[in-house]
């Protein structure tokens, strides 16, 4: 059996509340990657999308709210997210499954996304080659996971919230990239995110400025931002 790091025995920490609040901010932490597939999908496209680590299935609502006529599927491993993210989304083929063995059979994707997976998981090289294995020729892959190399990382040290005992594979920006092109990926965008990982800038006042760079940028091309967001294609 593959060895993994999610805890079913304690409550998850990953079940996420639905205020209106709350989906707006969700949202703004999309909305990069929503724009991405705006950028080579219109709103009247049919595609297929697969979301690895669905969560509590808040990406998978937006995207169906953007694009009516996509084909929806996702991967979950905790049963209890997997059940939040069935009654959220009951029109995407949402299946209880591992990252890094997961198995759709010949079928393929347009995209595919996983949003702070990777960093979960003891093999993260296997996630990658079952993701070029199921992408279609000039498909898309878009990952983001969390950034040694972030200013969060460097000014928190072992307070940042990125070290927890389920981040069993924790890598800076040049890494990650790194890691993606060793496995036959290249990249299209790579970037990061911004201030999320220093409370005092994540607090108002101040956190009105990460939000606003949030709202007009989503990510910036720069290697110091609190998570590492890459958009890749897979090499024939």
């Amino acid at each position: 059996m593959t060895k993994t790091s999610v805890d079913l025995e304690s409550p998850s920490p990953y079940i996420e509340t639905g205020s209106f609040f709350y989906k707006i901010k969700r949202k703004l932490t999309y909305a990069f990657a929503i724009n991405a597939i705006k950028n080579i999908k219109n709103k009247e496209e049919a595609f297929s999308l697969l979301e690895i680590g669905t969560g509590s299935g808040y990406f998978l609502s937006f995207i169906h709210s953007e694009f009516p006529h996509a084909s929806l599927a996702g991967i979950e491993y905790d049963p209890r997210l997997l059940e939040v993210t069935k009654e959220k989304v009951p029109f995407a083929n949402c299946l209880k499954g591992n990252a890094e063995v997961f198995d759709f059979g010949d079928e393929k994707f347009d995209v595919i996304v996983s949003f702070q997976v990777i960093e979960h998981l003891y093999e993260p090289e296997a996630m990658l080659e079952r993701v070029k294995s199921h992408l279609k020729p000039n498909g898309i892959f878009i990952l983001t996971t969390p950034n040694l190399d972030g200013l969060g990382a460097r000014v928190m040290g072992k307070k940042w919230h990125g070290y927890r005992d389920d981040h069993v594979s924790l890598k800076g920006y040049n890494d990650w990239r790194a890691l993606l092109e060793k496995n036959g990926f290249v990249a299209t965008y790579c970037g990061s995110t911004f201030f999320s990982g220093i409370p005092i800038l994540n607090r108002f006042p101040l956190g009105l400025v990460n939000w606003m760079l949030l709202v007009v940028f989503g990510t910036a091309r720069w290697k110091k931002g609190e998570s590492f967001v890459g958009i890749f294609k897979a090499l024939d």
